[in-house]
C-alpha cells in the first residue's frame, strides 16, 4: 500500500502546508476568528486540502500551484459548516461549540463572507504570480464559482423542501445532493484540470466524483442517526428537511397515513419517525444505494482511468471508505 494512512497524510499536509498558507494570506484577527475557530478546532478528515497536493505529486505538478486551491477548498468548506450550523440552529459540531454561539450570528456570517471573498481573491492572484496560464486560471475560477453557487442553492432547496415533503421527486433529491457536495466534486475536477488531464479523463473524473458525492452524503445521512446523534444528529429531521432516507420513507407511506405523519413531524415526535424508519429498514436501503454508487465509482477507476498505481489506489480507497461504518446500523437507537 503506497499510502498506508491517508487520513494522517491529509492532516499533516493541512497542518504543515495549507493552514500556514491560509494564515499568511488571511491573518487571524477579529474579522476571521469565527472561521478560524472551526478551521483549527474541528477534528475532521482534511482530504479537501490534502488530496490536491497528492494529486499534484502523482502527476509531477508544482506543489506551489496547488496549495492555493487546496486552501480554497478547505476554507470554503469550513465557512459552509459555520453557516450550516446557524441555519440548523445547532449548538455543537463534533463536540466543538459552534461559531455563531461563541462569536455571535452577525459576526460569524460576515466572517464567512469575508473569508470566502478573500480566498477567492488570493487564489487567482497567486496562481498568476506562479506563472499558471490565465485561461486555465479563468476556467478554474469559473468552475469554483459555479459549484459554490450550486452549494448555496442546495441550502435554499432544503428550506423549500419543507413546504410539501410528499411532492418531492427522486430526481430533485439527487440534484440537491449533488449541489450539497459541491466542495468535494469541484476539488477533483479543478485539480485534475490544472494538472493538464485530457477531456476524456476529466469527464470520467466527473462521473466518479458524482458517484462519490452521492455515497458520501448518504453515509452522512446514516451517521446523523447513529454516530453523530450525540452532537448534531437528527438535525435535518428536526428542521424538516428532505433527505434521501426521508424520501425513501415517504415513498413507503400510504396516502391515508400522510396527514398523521406530517402531524407527528410538526409536533416533533421524532421517536415516531425513527420507529417508521426502522420498521421500513430505511437505513439498510440507504446503505444499498451507497453500495451501488461505490461499485460504480470503483468500476470507473478500473475501466476508464489509467493513472499511477498510487493515485488509482487513493481513488479506490476513497470510494470504499464511503461504505465503511465505524458504528453498526443494527445498533442504532
Amino acid at each position: 500500500m503506497i499510502y498506508p494512512n491517508l487520513e494522517l497524510t491529509y492532516d499533516k499536509i493541512f497542518k504543515d502546508k495549507v493552514l500556514p498558507f491560509i494564515k499568511e494570506n488571511i491573518p487571524e484577527d477579529f474579522r476571521t476568528k469565527p472561521v478560524y475557530h472551526l478551521l483549527e478546532g474541528l477534528k475532521i478528515n482534511r482530504f479537501r486540502s490534502g488530496l490536491p497536493l497528492i494529486i499534484a505529486k502523482e502527476f509531477g505538478f508544482p506543489e506551489e500551484d496547488i496549495i492555493p486551491l487546496a486552501a480554497l477548498f478547505e476554507l470554503t468548506f469550513t465557512t459552509a459548516l459555520a453557516q450550516d450550523d446557524f441555519y440548523d440552529d445547532d449548538l455543537n459540531r463534533e463536540g466543538l461549540v459552534v461559531a455563531h454561539k461563541k462569536f455571535g450570528v452577525k459576526e460569524t456570517l460576515l466572517s464567512c463572507d469575508y473569508m470566502n471573498h478573500k480566498i477567492l481573491q488570493v487564489t487567482p492572484k497567486i496562481l498568476a504570480k506562479n506563472g499558471v496560464n490565465h485561461k486555465i486560471i479563468n476556467s478554474i475560477m469559473i468552475k469554483i464559482n459555479e459549484e459554490l453557487s450550486k452549494y448555496y442553492s442546495s441550502v435554499l432547496m432544503e428550506l423549500k423542501s419543507k413546504e410539501d415533503l410528499f411532492k418531492i421527486k427522486e430526481d430533485e433529491v439527487k440534484e440537491l445532493y449533488l449541489a450539497k457536495t459541491a466542495h468535494g466534486r469541484m476539488l477533483l475536477e479543478c485539480c485534475f484540470f490544472i494538472c493538464g488531464r485530457t477531456h476524456k479523463e476529466l469527464q470520467n473524473i466527473k462521473r466518479y466524483a458524482n458517484n462519490l458525492a452521492m455515497a458520501g452524503q448518504l453515509k452522512n445521512d446514516i451517521y446523523d442517526y447513529i454516530k453523530h446523534k450525540r452532537f448534531r444528529g437528527l438535525s435535518d429531521l428536526k428542521q424538516g428537511h428532505i433527505t434521501y432516507p426521508m424520501y425513501l420513507l415517504l415513498s413507503n407511506i400510504k396516502k391515508d397515513d400522510r396527514k398523521k405523519f406530517l402531524k407527528e413531524l410538526n409536533n416533533k415526535n421524532y421517536n415516531y419517525i425513527i420507529k417508521l424508519l426502522k420498521k421500513n429498514s430505511i437505513l439498510e436501503k440507504t446503505k444499498d444505494i451507497i453500495n451501488i454508487n461505490v461499485e460504480e465509482a470503483k468500476r470507473i477507476v478500473s475501466s476508464n482511468l489509467d493513472f499511477s498505481n498510487g493515485l488509482n489506489e487513493i481513488l479506490n480507497i476513497w470510494a470504499e471508505g464511503n461504505r465503511n461504518f465505524s458504528v453498526s446500523i443494527s445498533k442504532w437507537n
